[in-house]
């Protein structure tokens, strides 16, 4: 029977510290006045902010499925002077399939797509729960793009929390990614990246980036990521 390795390359560290000026400062001191690298505790210019998030993730790779199963806690911190009635999830991994926006580029452009066999069933990342503090929510997907309407108004100055629990599927199509898997020497090697459901941008000059990934570089919240 052939041994498998697998080698998970997460795009996010377990049980994140900042290091600065030779103090480390866990998790749970990130948004501290005691941070000096806290943006609050120095702002660029006056009148400035940005969103904060901390991600903790539980995930788990089947190396006889080809998947990654999570669950994942996102408390969101609007630091912004807006009121907010929805949040926006990226779903990566969903550009990779018959039918998606980035196929459509594919064909404008005549390039002909091979697809895998999970790709070809349009599985890519799916969620199965969600819940937002405490109340079960059925959020709408466009492609790469998830929408969970709030049931309460996110005010400025506070914050809610979202659970999400989610397949990520891993594939071997022609399309280029940087979430893939391949064989070498025998050995099946796991690359992972933007794995699980990443919240959206919400900032000060374009308010919600909603843009459909069409493989270009990625815009993300700085914030505290704890993964097991």
């Amino acid at each position: 029977m052939e041994k498998r390795i697998a080698f998970l390359f997460l795009a996010i560290l377990s049980s994140v510290c900042l290091l600065a000026q030779g103090t480390i400062y866990p998790v749970s001191k990130y948004r501290s006045a005691d941070n000096p690298l806290y943006w609050k505790n120095k702002p660029p210019f006056p009148g400035y902010w940005q969103q904060d998030i901390y991600v903790n993730i539980e995930a788990s790779l089947d190396d006889s499925l080809n998947t990654v199963d999570g669950k994942e806690n996102l408390v969101y911190y609007n630091n912004s002077p807006d009121t907010l009635h929805e949040l926006y999830f990226h779903l990566y991994q969903n550009a990779f399939q018959p039918g998606s926006y980035m196929d459509d580029e594919y064909k404008d452009n005549k390039v002909i797509t091979n697809f895998g066999r999970y790709e070809k069933q349009g599985l890519g990342t799916t969620v199965s729960s969600c819940i937002e503090d405490g109340n079960a929510v059925t959020p709408e997907i466009d492609n790469t793009m998830m929408r969970i309407k709030l049931k309460k108004p996110l005010l400025p100055n506070s914050s809610v929390n979202v659970q999400l629990v989610f397949r990520t599927y891993f594939d071997n199509g022609s399309m280029r990614r940087r979430m893939k898997m391949f064989k070498h020497d025998g050995v099946t090697q796991y690359d992972g990246v933007h794995w699980y459901p990443r919240v959206s941008v919400y900032d000060r000059k374009f308010g919600w980036t909603t843009d459909q990934h069409l493989n270009r570089e990625f815009y993300g919240d700085f914030g505290t990521f704890d993964v097991s």
